[in-house]
């Protein structure tokens, strides 16, 4: 990167842009978008990533893994912003202010011991650096509160900005059956809970499941698990579909009869929100972010339980539909998670640091 702008800088880190398949590279393309399309010509903007990206008043910095080793060859910089906790590339502690955005601590589960005390200790020490620390929802804020020394720092809530989707064109996948049908989407991971639909679904021979989202994320005894268990159950009635494209995606979403969403590993849960885009009924699991991000308008399992899944399923589902007042303030909200809402929030922060 080559400049002779004068203006102060702002680095944003989107190291994972590319990768589409999983929710941080999607926030890295969105985010590669919307902030060079937004208002900062009172300071220079950088994006740190690995590929080249042109549009908008932008300047690009090659990622280079010597930076993580070296950052004292990291060009002087006045505000960066590490967008979530997996970032491993750092500026020198006397190079800017630092933002650090935390998603989640699903490591403190979902990790042994020692390495969760591994990456406790990497997180506090970005902690300690950081001028500014925000997280995506109050739960994660919560939560980092109780596992951190922040040293009297204040953790800042700024929601995720989910994509608006529900005008978007859709697209038939090939394994829909014509069913009606229930969906699923995420990493097919333990955290997801995905298997606990399997007997539920046991109770709803009329309806379709589809399950969708990476199965080779490096879980792959989990996904045989649950084809193994369709398979050993003869359920013709529940389809695990692998990655779908974005209008596929927007097809389920528009054309299902309710979003299932068992997970109990959530820093903020983008689903919900994208199905309410549509109006669609949500049943999450009372677990993590979920209730939060819900807000109210969707159906909590407080049990995992085959018995009270199945039995929310079947008391709050029909008639949904019926009520139009309710479904309306129900897309309302899901649309207050703008993306624009989010830039903003980061562009006001940016100036406060600068």
């Amino acid at each position: 990167m080559t400049s002779t702008n004068h203006k102060k800088k702002v680095l944003i880190d989107l190291t994972d842009y590319g990768n589409i398949t999983m929710g941080f590279g999607q926030i890295a393309e969105n985010y590669a978008k919307l902030f060079a399309e937004s208002d900062h010509d009172d300071f220079q903007l950088i994006y740190m990533m690995p590929k080249g990206f042109v549009g908008g008043n932008v300047e690009v910095l090659e990622k280079k893994g010597i930076y993580r080793y070296i950052p004292f060859l990291l060009p002087k910089i006045d505000v960066w912003h590490a967008v979530n906790q997996q970032r491993k590339i750092y500026p020198a502690h006397d190079n800017g202010k630092l933002i650090y955005t935390i998603h989640d601590l699903n490591f403190l589960v979902e990790k042994k011991p020692a390495k969760a005390a591994r990456y406790l200790k990497r997180m506090q020490k970005r902690c300690d650096q950081a001028s500014v620390i925000t997280a995506i929802s109050q739960y994660t804020a919560d939560i980092a509160k109780k596992n951190i020394d922040l040293k009297g720092k204040e953790i800042r809530v700024i929601y995720n900005g989910v994509e608006r989707i529900d005008m978007q064109p859709g697209k038939q996948p090939r394994f829909a059956t014509g069913r009606p049908f229930f969906f699923t989407i995420g990493q097919i991971r333990e955290k997801k809970n995905f298997h606990l639909l399997i007997d539920v679904m046991k109770e709803f021979p009329e309806y379709d499941l589809y399950i969708c989202g990476d199965t080779n994320c490096g879980r792959e005894v989990y996904s045989n698990k649950i084809r193994s268990e369709i398979a050993e159950k003869g359920l013709t009635n529940v389809y695990l579909t692998g990655t779908i494209s974005q209008e596929e995606k927007t097809w389920l979403y528009r054309n299902c009869e309710a979003l299932l969403f068992p997970s109990q590993g959530e820093g903020f849960g983008i689903p919900p929100i994208e199905a309410m885009q549509f109006g669609k009924a949500v049943f999450a699991a009372a677990r993590t972010s979920l209730p939060e991000i819900c807000g109210g308008y969707g159906f909590l399992w407080e049990k995992l339980t085959t018995e009270e899944m199945v039995d929310s399923i079947r008391k709050n589902l029909p008639g949904f539909y019926d009520d139009k007042a309710r479904i309306e303030k129900i897309k309302q909200y899901a649309f207050s998670f703008s993306y624009e809402s989010h830039i903003k929030a980061y562009l006001d922060l940016y100036r406060e640091l600068l």
